[in-house]
């Protein structure tokens, strides 16, 4: 399996959630930076297209390669070499793409719980 080539399709997005959420230690409800990408790839003698999305938690440092669709033939061990390949050829730009955007794009995740319910 090799990555032939990588494009960013979208600028990076800044998740903010409420400091309610950051705290409770789960990165699923912290704020993070996210941007999706196009990867043309060659398995075999197949040329083949994905898309997906690295994302990084901005409390833990922590990235994150998500492919947003299935891929037919790929059971679970070759989906982690794939996200391994991608994390090594997406981390480098993704962090130069954060560090040179001048005005991000925000996405603020809320909290709707009920308020005191009074009669």
């Amino acid at each position: 399996m090799h990555i032939d080539s990588i494009r960013f399709t979208d600028p990076p997005v800044h998740h903010q959630f409420p400091s309610l959420y950051e705290n409770l230690g789960l990165p699923e409800v912290s704020s993070y930076i996210e941007q999706k990408y196009e990867f043309d790839f060659t398995i075999g003698k197949t040329k083949r297209t994905g898309y997906g999305s690295i994302r990084m938690y901005k409390q833990y440092e922590v990235f994150k390669v998500i492919i947003i669709e299935k891929l037919t033939g790929f059971g679970p061990k070759r989906l982690i070499e794939l996200e391994r390949l991608l994390m090594d050829e997406v981390k480098k730009p993704f962090i130069d793409n954060i560090e040179e955007d001048i005005t991000p794009q925000k996405v603020f995740h809320m909290h709707f719980g009920r308020q005191d319910r009074r009669k």
